[in-house]
This record gives structure tokens, sequence and C-alpha cells, in this order.
């Protein structure tokens, strides 16, 4: 049978790094890190400014009714001023949001890594059913042939042709179902990735990591978050929701009855006092964002400790089972071999040869499975721990 229509070419040139970077980029979610970057940018203008908010300018003209001319013009310039530790807290958020804008695009590529790997093991997991049910369709068009020789020579009934031709057809089905879930495996690859080709070699040398650490993209990036946080709390007790001392720099101009002028220039410095009770809820509010941030990280930690330790006995059981099934498939194809040379003979029964047959194919197949699993629990535990290719 012909390849299945739309399946991506296989290209050694790329490696899974190559693979995860691309599909990095072309991520939806990192449009969440370019604004994440300009908020930053933002932050640092107003970290930068020496002002903390608008200047305002303001002009008053006072006449009297009578309209004698008597009357007072005022004009200022009005400017807000930094509190005391203000600006540094700013400076704080700013500093700890270019951090986690950092650390959360790590965190970001090590998720899509670990979508990479899921999609690149079911490929080959796809590929390899595909390709052994292939085999084991043609082996059996070739038993029909056989089947049918010997009919003719009268060596078989009727019956064992039938039953060779039935067995032929339910592994053609088996064969395209295959084919189906192997084009779904590859859209699938293609839709994340979006990658005219896949890599032909990905497999991946087991980490040295036994632990959880700090060093986790995931974590850090969470960390991150949550340094940024507390900066967040520090800043809105400090802010007192824009409530700043000012200093106003203004002049006054005054005309009299007989005409004389007077022209005074004054300051005026003002400072907000109390009023703590009024920012109190925007204090919580930003160390309740702060406590979900602290509450998500002891989440993950708890998820990657119970990951870290079920990567650790999946591995360690999919060996022995690797080693049970290899010694499976050494007898089940010495069976399979046997079988032939007695069903030629006439020792045994189409019937119980195709018994035969299934069972042994069956055992290859677990086999050559049990080879991609367990690469494929390499590279789950390598996620876990945090290794980003």
């Amino acid at each position: 049978m012909a390849e299945p229509a739309g399946l991506l070419p296989f290209d050694p040139r790329l490696s899974l790094h190559s693979v995860v970077q691309t599909t990095f980029e072309n991520y939806p979610q990192t449009a969440m890190i370019d604004a994440m970057r300009l908020e930053t940018s933002a932050l640092q203008q107003r970290s930068d400014s020496w002002i903390p908010g608008y200047p305002m300018v303001y002009i008053q003209n006072n006449q009297n009714i009578a309209g004698d001319g008597e009357g007072m013009t005022q004009w200022g310039y009005q400017v807000p001023l930094w509190r005391w530790g203000q600006r540094d807290a700013s400076q704080a958020v700013t500093d700890r949001a270019a951090e986690s804008t950092e650390r959360f695009g790590l965190g970001l590529k090590h998720e899509v890594a670990g979508l990479v790997r899921e999609s690149l093991w079911n490929l080959k997991m796809m590929q390899n059913r595909h390709q052994f049910t292939r085999t084991v369709y043609e082996v059996s068009l070739k038993l029909v042939e056989t089947v049918k020789r010997r009919v003719e020579l009268g060596d078989l009934a009727q019956a064992d042709l039938l039953l060779a031709q039935s067995d032929s057809l339910e592994k053609k089905t088996a064969l395209t179902q295959a084919a189906v879930d192997l084009q779904h495996a590859h859209q699938a690859f293609a839709n994340l990735t979006r990658m005219p080709a896949a890599p032909d070699k990905f497999d991946e040398e087991l980490s040295r990591l036994t632990a959880i650490t700090e060093e986790h993209p995931q974590l850090a990036a969470l960390n991150a978050m949550i340094e940024r946080a507390q900066a967040d709390v520090e800043f809105v007790r400090q802010w007192k929701q824009g409530t700043q001392p000012t200093v106003l720099i203004g002049a006054q101009h005054r005309a009299f009855i007989n005409k004389n002028l007077q022209n005074d220039t004054n300051v005026v410095l003002q400072i907000p006092i109390g009023g703590d009770a009024y920012n109190e809820p925007f204090v919580a509010q930003a160390n309740l964002a702060l406590t979900q941030k602290i509450t998500e990280r002891d989440n993950l930690i708890r998820l990657l400790q119970r990951s870290l330790k079920q990567a650790q006995q999946t591995l360690e059981a999919d060996r022995k089972a690797l080693d049970i099934a290899r010694n499976r498939r050494q007898m089940a194809e010495t069976l399979i071999r046997m079988n032939r040379i007695a069903l030629e003979t006439g020792e045994i029964q189409m019937i119980d040869f195709l018994k035969v047959q299934t069972t042994a194919q069956a055992a290859i197949w677990d086999a050559m499975q049990k080879e991609i699993q367990l690469k494929r629990d390499i590279a789950a535990y390598n996620q876990v721990v945090g290794v980003t290719p």
C-alpha cells in the first residue's frame, strides 16, 4: 500500500532544540512576553521621571463687581513630588518586572518544549505502529498466495484459504486505521510547530537531576512573579493612590481703586497626612495578588514533586518491561518460524497457525513499542526536572 497522504518529510538537519525554538517563536502566547516588555518599559519611564504625576497650570482672575478696576489675577505652576522612598519602590517594581518577564519567557519555552516532546513521541509511536501493521499485512498477503497455491495443488482445503483471506482483511483494516492515526499525528505536529518537516532523530540523554530545584524554568518564573508582586505591595503602600506632596510656584497681580498695583510671588508646599485607612484596601488587594502567586508556586512544587516521583517509577518499570518484551519477542519470532514449518508439513491446521501468529505478532509489536516508550519516558523525565532542549 502507498504511504498515507499529507505526511511531513523527516529532515535529518533538524534537531529537537531547533524545533522547540521555532515552535516557541510561533507560539501565540509569546505575545504576552512582548506585552510584558512594554509594561517594563513604561514602568522604567515612571521610575526615571523627576515627578510622580501630572504637573498643573492654574490661572485665576477676580474682578470687583462694581467695575471700578479693582481686582486680582493669580497664576502658577503646581508640581507633584516623590515621597521619601517612593521612587526607590517604583524602581524596585521595574526591576522585578524586567526579571519576571525574562523568567516568564524561559518558563513558557519550557512549556512549549513539553508540548513538542509529547507531539514528537506520539508521532514516533504512530509511525512505528503504521510500519508494523503494514509489514504484518504484507506477510498476510504472502500467506494468502502460498495457501492459494497449495489449495490448487490439493494440499489444503478451500476453508484454509478463506481463513487466510479473512485474516488478511483484518490486517488491512488495522493498517487503514494506523494510517489515519499517523495522519492525525503529523497534522497535530504541523499545527503545533508550524513547520513543514519533522526531525529524524530527537532522542535525549537522561538528565542527572534527581530533584526539583529552584532553577526549574516554570518554578523560577513563578518565584520572579512573586518578587514582582512583593514589590507591587510596597509600591502601593508608598503610592497612597497618587495623593502626592506638591509644590506650587505662583504669582499674584492685584489692582486697587486708586490705581496702585501690587505684584507678589508665592511658593506653597502641600504635604498629605494620614489617609492610610483609605489606602489599606488597595494594599490588601495587592497582598491578595501576592498570596495567589505564592499559592500557585506551592501548588506547582507539589505537582512537580509528584510528577517526578511518577516519572522515576515509570522509567524503572518500563526498563524492566522492555527486558521482558525483548525476551518475548525472541521467543515469538522463533515460534512463528517453527509453526510455519509445521503448517507446511501439515502438522498443524491453518486456524491454529493463525492463532499462534497473531499472539506472536502481538509480542513483537509490544517489544517495538516498549523500545520507543522507554525513550519517551526519558524525555518526560527531562521535562519534569526542568531540562529545556
